[in-house]
């Protein structure tokens, strides 16, 4: 009987066979694209699983688990449609997580090795380390409907990890061939060791390739900064939220991929753990802050545009809004606030802001509502019309002049404002 409720489900299977492959395929791109975009090395391959495949698999898990219908196969088996990211460095492993956190619906994560895991002999080395999600689509009008509510499984682990997982579970999981020896287990558990060795040399390779960054005097290269990003966020920062590093990446291209390393390990140390901005996010607005050369800027701005008057409207709002970053450094320094743990980076504290700018509630909300405006502008999400860029602009401009007239040093308040002016 319970034979026959898996046959069945393999013949409801073959029908539905390109319907998995086309999910596999979506979240691939899904995935390979952003992959790609945010600088990070590493191989994305899906699949939808083979009928013979998942027959073998059905009829082996069956001895323990004892199908009664197709609800609890469907239950059982989550892996109908699969993909692989097998990446060149393991430490970016919690960072392509958060990817899929963001990219997908996270249904359930597990990682390996698990505690409770017991080696089906006696292992030396500690297994397979990956981290599994399951997750589905995430609804938008470029997506059938029908694809968000199937549960697909990606695996994230070294490509290293990948290959030696894939020998063992067709060894001794599947062993086509007869079971294995015990001196054949110990050569794939020798085999483990000199894979856990090689990602140790692997994350050795990626410190030593961040050393060899630092030392060049420009950033040429997209995985180059991502990797030397990356390393600077798990080293020091990682009480906040990375981001999206694409927007750095953006930035390096749109200037003509090159960006001083010196530019960059400066905005890095101006971030602060206290804002509601991400790592990356920071980083673009301190970079941008600290290169006073316009045409970068532009540059940059030129990718979400190509009307020569709505990017001169976002360099000028841009502008308007690093001034007042500095406006509100000065106005902290002079109020000594936070003086011992000064970050250059705006937003430290934004209620001691209003505080000592004497800004009002409505002005609060202002500035709330046009950093969001300044982040999709940097980003390229959204388009603005030239009637409001003009608003917005006018509207900083207004809390800018509010918050310099508040200066007590003359000389740096008459600068500011020359610059405001120009």
């Amino acid at each position: 009987m319970r034979v026959n409720v898996i046959e069945s489900f393999i013949k409801q299977y073959e029908k539905e066979y390109d319907f998995y492959k086309e999910i596999a395929k979506i979240a691939h791109e899904i995935l390979e694209s952003d992959i790609i975009k945010r600088g990070i090395k590493a191989i994305v391959s899906s699949r939808a699983k083979k009928v013979d495949r998942l027959r073998e698999k059905l009829l082996k898990r069956n001895e323990r688990e004892k199908y009664k219908n197709k609800s609890a196969i469907e239950k059982d088996i989550v892996d109908l449609a699969g993909l692989r990211i097998a990446l060149y460095f393991p430490s970016d492993r919690e960072i392509v997580g958060n990817l899929i956190e963001d990219l997908f619906e996270i249904v359930a994560v597990k990682k390996f090795p698990e505690d409770v895991y017991e080696p089906k002999f006696n292992k030396r080395f500690s297994g397979y380390w990956a981290t599994h999600y399951r997750v589905k689509l995430k609804s938008s009008d470029e997506i059938d409907k029908r694809f968000t509510n199937i549960i697909l499984e990606i695996q994230v682990a070294s490509v290293l990890m990948h290959a030696w997982s894939e020998v063992e579970h067709d060894l001794v999981y599947k062993p086509f061939s007869g079971t294995l020896t015990d001196d054949e287990l110990a050569i794939l558990d020798e085999i483990n060791g000199l894979v856990l060795t090689g990602e140790i040399a692997l994350e050795r390779l990626q410190k030593a390739i961040t050393e060899r960054t630092k030392k060049q005097n420009e950033i040429t290269d997209k995985y180059d900064l991502t990797n030397y990003i990356n390393y600077s966020y798990q080293n020091n920062f990682k009480n906040i939220d990375l981001g999206n590093t694409e927007f750095l990446n953006n930035y390096l291209k749109a200037n003509n991929n090159k960006i001083s390393t010196s530019q960059l390990s400066q905005a890095i140390k101006r971030i602060t753990t206290n804002s509601n901005e991400s790592f990356s996010d920071q980083v673009l607005q301190n970079i941008i802050s600290i290169n006073t050369s316009g045409k970068s800027l532009q540059r940059y701005l030129q990718q979400f545009s190509l009307d020569e008057n709505k990017v001169s409207s976002f360099e000028l709002f841009v502008k308007t809004w690093i001034i007042f970053e500095k406006v509100i450094k000065q106005l902290m320094e002079e109020n000594s606030i936070d003086k011992e743990n000064q970050q250059v980076n705006f937003f430290t504290n934004i209620e001691q802001i209003f505080e000592v700018a004497e800004l009002s509630k409505d002005d609060k909300n202002n500035i709330l509502l046009l950093r969001r405006i300044r982040n999709q502008m940097l980003h390229g999400v959204e388009s603005f019309s030239d009637r409001d860029l003009e608003k917005y602009y006018k509207l900083l401009k207004e809390i800018v002049i509010k918050c310099i007239n508040k200066i007590k040093t003359k000389k740096v308040a008459e600068r500011l404002q020359k610059e405001l002016n120009y």
